[in-house]
């Protein structure tokens, strides 16, 4: 009887062993699951059995507590302590925003944290509205990832030096010209840049052998960034503008391949002797062969500035284009050469379609040009779209009777959440997405 016993306990525990298979796995492979859980979520997982309660104490700490559903902001005293519960180290910590009536932590405080074993071989950091403390010295040795919002740099501040730091935010941040190189030159593997209505310097110089992504939006008033220098980037990939009033000079940067958005009137973009105001050609003396994808964003676009902008593009493959939601003329002026001009274009996104006879006529343009077509995609303006409508379009577009066996496809736009700093990140700072698939 007590062998039937033991037996029908093993079959017991292999059921709940069967049941809870994430249980099984090692420490540090459920360490690394916590670590990736947010703050609260992360904590709450040592009430799930004694197999999980030490885990939230040894795996990696990711301090995150910009999320509070009580609504009544994170206090000082919350993060402090937080951080004498964890002995570390840490993975990630993200300062919350300070709300009015939550108080500011003391330089004191702040000191402490950083000095704290929780922070200890700290990866990833996110920095807002305060001083930064001495003790941020004490992370560059494992730092890789950082973002600092709406804190001013002192000029007489030690430069930081960031041997692993990868990727870099800056927005609303006030820098000196000489501070902000001396950090960028700190950061050898550096390999993207977001600078968003940073103030207190009017000209940034680029060299580096890293950068592959750089992402750029000047500030709205007082001192700000007007002039962007690209150097010498040999690795730069991709180079975002977001807006604001700023000169662009590329210099030098072979690899090239991602450009936009172009809007109206702005950036003022010159590649050598080559100068763009927005959409449009002020002179060119020579073409830009490394570019491959393209993003147009202008009021007073039209197919005329489309096909001069690729002649200087001669190597373009993708090709994104917002139409204006309020738009009166007539997108096509070139029908009388259709079928006789060679465009190269593989894919192009047609943002703000309605299908009125202006949007339709860009697009038959397209349909009727572009030999190597390999994927047309018409991101619709309007939430009442039917199958019907689909249909008619499609018609009207000639697309059945299309050489070129291409693929179209009629969506409705991507939801955004998050704030466009958020976005504009992710766009900078995700090298493995493509930087206009999801957003306008």
């Amino acid at each position: 009887m007590g062998m039937v016993t033991r037996a029908k306990e093993r079959t017991l525990e292999e059921e709940e062993l069967l049941a809870d298979r994430i249980s099984t796995l090692p420490d540090g492979v459920l360490g690394d699951i916590v670590s990736l859980l947010p703050t609260e979520d992360g904590a709450r997982t040592q009430v799930l059995s004694s197999r999980w309660r030490h885990l939230w104490r040894s795996a990696p700490l990711n301090l995150d507590l910009r999320d509070d559903p009580a609504g009544r902001g994170i206090l000082p005293s919350d993060i402090s302590r937080v951080l004498s519960a964890h002995p570390g180290p840490g993975r990630r910590f993200v300062m919350p925003p300070h709300r009015y009536g939550m108080g500011y932590p003391t330089m004191m405080t702040l000191d402490g944290w950083f000095r704290s074993p929780a922070l200890g071989n700290l990866q990833e950091l996110e920095f807002r509205d305060s001083m930064l403390p001495p003790s941020v010295h004490r992370l560059s040795r494992t730092l890789c990832v950082a973002l600092f919002s709406r804190i001013s740099f002192p000029p007489d501040r030690t430069p930081l030096h960031w041997p692993l730091l990868k990727q870099l935010t800056l927005s609303n941040v006030g820098i000196l010209e000489g501070s902000l190189h001396a950090l960028l030159s700190g950061c050898p593997v550096l390999e993207s840049l977001l600078l968003l209505r940073n103030g207190c310097f009017r000209r940034l110089q680029i060299v580096s052998s890293s950068l592959r992504s750089i992402g750029v939006r000047s500030g709205d008033y007082g001192n700000k960034l007007r002039e962007l220098v690209i150097e010498d980037a040999p690795c730069l990939e991709r180079l975002l503008y977001f807006g604001g009033d700023v000169n662009i000079s590329v210099i030098s940067a072979p690899r090239l391949a991602i450009l936009g958005n172009l809007f109206e009137g702005f950036p003022r973009l010159q590649f050598g002797a080559t100068v763009f105001q927005g959409s449009t050609i002020v002179s060119m003396s020579a073409v830009v062969r490394s570019v491959k994808v393209l993003a147009l964003c202008d009021a007073k676009l039209c197919l005329d500035a489309v096909l001069n902008l690729m002649q200087c593009f001669p190597h373009l493959q993708k090709l994104y284009i917002k139409i204006p939601r309020v738009c009166g003329k007539d997108w096509c002026t070139y029908r009388k050469l259709n079928n006789t001009l060679d465009i190269g274009l593989r894919k192009i996104v047609i943002r703000n379609y309605r299908g009125n006879k202006s949007h339709i006529n860009l697009a038959r343009f397209f349909v009727s040009n572009a030999r190597e077509l390999e994927s047309m995609r018409f991101e619709i303006d309007g939430a009442n779209v039917s199958t019907t409508w689909i249909q008619r379009q499609q018609r009207l577009l000639c697309i059945k009777n299309n050489a070129s066996g291409a693929q179209f496809d009629f969506v409705s736009p991507n939801i955004l959440t998050g704030s466009l700093e958020d976005q504009h990140a992710e766009q900078v700072h995700d090298l493995s997405a493509h930087p206009f698939h999801r957003f306008p």
